[in-house]
């Protein structure tokens, strides 16, 4: 018998999302207890929102691994590899252990469900993140719902310890809701009896009403991070110097290399959530906390590149929703004031392309439109360009580069400038730029 390769075994996985509106988690839920509830007996964090989970989670990851424990992440989407989306203390599963590890659980799924592909790819990676972390003994598991939460895979897990709420808006409103009740509602079905529930400063009223209301009914406790925590010492040209106080004491110059205003509110939850961890008897060190912070970087999240023969300086962001876009804008306008920028601009069909591009268009001089490399779901580039020559919204510089390698192209060509040139628009847009050659 030939031995299974992680290349194989994705081919065999596949990509299709089964879920539908169906709840699945229940199924996931057995599976897990038909492998012995390995995650029961691990302190766990659940993170949902719509905007700066990611960032929340690395955060999280990072002050802990620097405190010395043992972290597992369980955090999506990858950017240039899906093992990316399983990691411990920051490094990725290797090809090997995610083989050994599915083929550790693959029997128990057999048995169940007869046949491996009853779970899709998402529900397989969340499967084998839940047994590889009780493998390898973390003293602690992260886990990112994909979507939503109340249908989501990750919400399969036993009570999490703390159940975080980041910032939520609305996207996916074709299966979440078109509203933000509804959005807030779906997110807050992974609130379980005995967590307690942290909700990110600056939510609106809506989602944070909703959240508390779920939350009051299951009887359990809420937090609120305080939207003042943070104050800007300086802004530096790769982050920020930050000042705030923590467990009772007001720690002053410390490093953080999340560049965007959102970054702040997203540390002011991970913030809470520690001082809710240190509570229940966690020791976390000033120090932790110190080269924690100082050390966390995220691919696409205000992504800086230096100036190099192939293109000019630049900002890589995978903002791809109206309120993530908000976010870039107000942090582009805070940086460099009244100022204009080349940007490169690709999107998802299914997103609210014409409310992004509105927010974009006074930032915008000159702009290249592109077609991120997801072939169901991407926008083509020239219907990006009739989109904006449509709505009068095109600037007099409209450039159409349909593939990265055409983009690329295209910055060799721009020099270097005041400002930086934008990417933005979709995490499927710097996965292309970066796989076509574009340092990461």
């Amino acid at each position: 018998m030939a031995t299974l390769t992680y290349k194989t075994l994705l081919k065999q996985l596949g990509s299709a999302m089964l879920a539908g509106d169906a709840n699945r988690v229940p199924l996931l839920r057995h599976v897990l207890a038909k492998i012995g509830e390995p995650e029961q007996q691990v302190p766990k964090i659940h993170v949902v929102g719509t905007n700066g989970k990611g960032s929340t989670v690395a955060m999280l990851r990072q002050v802990l691994q620097a405190n010395g424990q043992l972290v597992g992440t369980f955090s999506s989407p990858p950017i240039l590899d899906d093992r990316e989306q399983l990691q411990i203390n920051g490094q990725m599963i290797s090809e090997d252990q995610f083989v050994a590890t599915y083929e550790q659980l693959l029997p128990t799924v057999i048995t169940l469900l007869g046949d491996a592909d009853q779970l899709s790819v998402f529900e397989w990676e969340f499967l084998i993140a839940v047994q590889w972390f009780a493998n390898e003994h973390v003293d602690v598991m992260i886990f990112e719902a994909g979507l939503g939460g109340l249908l989501d895979a990750t919400n399969a897990i036993s009570v999490p310890d703390v159940s975080v709420f980041t910032h939520i808006a609305l996207d996916h409103t074709r299966i979440l809701g078109h509203t933000i009740t509804e959005i807030a509602q779906n997110k807050a079905g992974i609130i379980k009896s005995g967590t307690t529930v942290v909700i990110a400063a600056e939510q609106m009223d809506a989602a944070k009403g909703t959240i508390e209301s779920v939350a009051k009914t299951v009887k359990v406790p809420v937090i609120n991070s305080d939207p003042n925590r943070i104050i800007v010492e300086q802004v530096t040209a790769t982050g920020y110097k930050l000042a705030f106080q923590f467990a009772g004491q007001r720690l002053t110059g410390v490093t953080f290399k999340l560049v965007g205003v959102q970054q702040l509110t997203n540390l002011g939850t991970v913030l809470t959530v520690l001082e809710l961890l240190r509570q229940k008897g966690w020791q976390i060190s000033e120090s932790a906390l110190r080269t924690g912070l100082k050390s966390v970087a995220l691919p696409g999240r205000f992504t800086q590149l230096s100036a190099t023969s192939s293109h000019a300086a630049m900002i890589l962001d995978g903002a791809h929703n109206p309120d993530s876009i908000q976010s870039l804008g107000a942090t582009l306008h805070a940086r460099w004031p009244q100022k204009q920028f080349t940007m490169v601009l690709g999107f998802l069909a299914d997103k609210n392309v014409i409310n992004m591009v509105e927010q974009l268009m006074p930032l915008i001089k000159q702009v290249i439109v592109t077609t991120p490399d997801q072939h169901m779901r991407a926008l083509p580039a020239e219907q990006l360009a009739d989109m904006l020559n449509a709505s009068g919204m095109a600037p007099s510089q409209t450039i159409v580069a349909p593939t990265a390698q055409a983009v690329l192209k295209q910055l060799q060509q721009i020099p270097n400038g005041d400002t930086p040139i934008i990417v933005t628009g979709s995490f499927y847009l710097l996965r292309a730029l970066w796989e076509a050659g574009l340092d990461a």
